[in-house]
């Protein structure tokens, strides 16, 4: 691909020092994120494959998709943990520089097409990998079929029956393990372009209610598409706005406790507490999200489980957001008829008319690649998986799929953080399973 770069002579890296062979599966913002984070923090020679069943890096903003906005505002889109405000640094810098925007709004809360952040990240990992002589980055666009744990590392195996052996993986697939962008986007348009020639054309179904669902729906119309849209939602909500930025929060102490009823009993109380204070309710849940890894440390595995079961989706709906003018253009497109909530349906038995628009995290196709038990998965702040409590060395999960296996915050922040946390745990555990290549 076009940043691949082998490294040419020995002297680039210092001599006697084996490679380490990282794979992370996943080219979209956290994998991405992730490759970022390794060049930066892991402070040796080693090779990385970037693996994608779908898409090349960066390709998660082509097309339709790289118009919709970003679902975070631009202050929470950093890639450097490090320097909070770089994302808006590189918007006033290279974009509004001068600017009526920057003038009158700030960037800090600007949500921008997507495709400007797929440009801000590759820029970053262009002038990491510029700083790393003795680093090699490959991509490798192949649908994995399992995960396997060997005595010197890890196998990955491929649904084409290729294999590639690695010393460490990271899965950062975001929200694509299971259901594919892209694909999303090329479905909907499809249909939209075959009904729309059609003389009575049945109705048009989008399945999902989170950002993916809001900006094809959007996007849709935005195209001229005016036929009947059906949203198969199973609580039939819209996606959630963001708040205004409120600062200065401050939140109780979360509970020592070893009931996930009583960490919830905590955010609802704090939520009341806020909005008793002309707050709002998203700051709160952001801010208790994050502070809950202290309880999740006591929770027995059969409540991390019901957390899973009953909870998780209520907690994602909450935690992921639209822009506040999008979720108005939303709202106000329900209100003309055309669009209407039905029954939660399933993709994958409805007709060519049904299009997959989730953005859920399974930790069930996860488990599925390790060939082990969803229910017995768990991950800690370092992004190290365990199953039945016992840790699956050389393999660290983060992004989407990391926040659904407990209850941290569903931002690309964290997503950033815990892979930096993964990376300094591979410098520090994963030396002695490095091969000799």
């Amino acid at each position: 691909m076009f940043f691949e770069r082998a490294v040419g002579e020995e002297g680039a890296r210092p001599a006697g020092q084996p490679v380490m062979r990282i794979a992370v599966i996943g080219a979209g913002p956290s994998g991405l994120a992730t490759a970022i984070a390794l060049m930066r923090r892991l402070h040796r020679p080693f090779e990385a494959w970037l693996i994608d069943a779908e898409d090349a890096p960066g390709a998660f903003a082509d097309g339709a998709a790289g118009r919709a906005l970003t679902t975070e505002p631009a202050r929470d889109l950093s890639v450097v943990p490090d320097r909070p405000e770089d994302f808006c640094d590189w918007l006033k810098t290279g974009l509004f520089s001068g600017g009526a925007v920057a003038a009158l709004r700030g960037a800090q809360d600007l949500h921008v097409p997507r495709s400007l952040f797929r440009d801000y990240v590759m820029a970053r990992f262009a002038e990491a990998l510029a700083l790393r002589r003795d680093v090699r980055i490959r991509t490798f666009r192949g649908a994995v079929r399992h995960i396997g744990l060997r005595a010197e590392g890890l196998r990955i195996g491929f649904r084409d029956g290729e294999y590639a052996d690695f010393d460490h993986v990271v899965v950062a697939t975001g929200f694509g393990i299971a259901q594919r962008e892209a694909a999303s986007w090329r479905a909907a348009r499809a249909a939209a372009e075959r009904l729309s020639q059609a003389e009575a054309p049945p109705p048009l179904t989008l399945v999902g209610n989170g950002p993916r669902l809001a900006a094809i729906l959007l996007d849709l119309r935005a195209g001229g598409y005016a036929g009947e849209i059906r949203v198969a939602a199973a609580a039939g909500r819209l996606p959630q706005p963001h708040g205004r930025g409120e600062g200065g929060m401050t939140l109780g102490v979360p509970p020592a406790t070893r009931s996930l009823k009583d960490a919830f009993r905590y955010i609802r109380r704090e939520c009341r507490a806020a909005e008793a204070q002309g707050g709002g309710w998203q700051s709160v849940v952001d801010a208790a999200s994050a502070r809950l890894s202290v309880v999740w440390r006591h929770l027995p595995q059969a409540e991390r489980n019901h957390y899973r079961r009953h909870l998780l989706g209520l907690h994602r709906h909450f935690s992921i957001r639209i822009a506040r003018d999008i979720h108005r253009r939303l709202a106000g497109e329900f209100e003309t008829g055309r669009t209407r909530f039905v029954p939660p349906c399933d993709p994958k038995s409805s007709g060519e008319n049904t299009i997959d628009c989730r953005e859920t995290p399974s930790a069930r196709a996860l488990a599925g690649l390790l060939g082990r038990d969803a229910a017995a998965l768990t991950v800690n702040e370092c992004g190290r998986l365990a199953s039945h409590e016992a840790v699956l060395g050389g393999l660290s999960v983060v992004g989407a799929v990391a926040s659904s296996l407990r209850p941290g915050p569903f931002t690309f922040a964290e997503t950033v953080r815990q892979a930096y946390r993964a990376v300094l745990d591979i410098q520090t555990q994963g030396l002695a399973r490095v091969s000799q290549r």
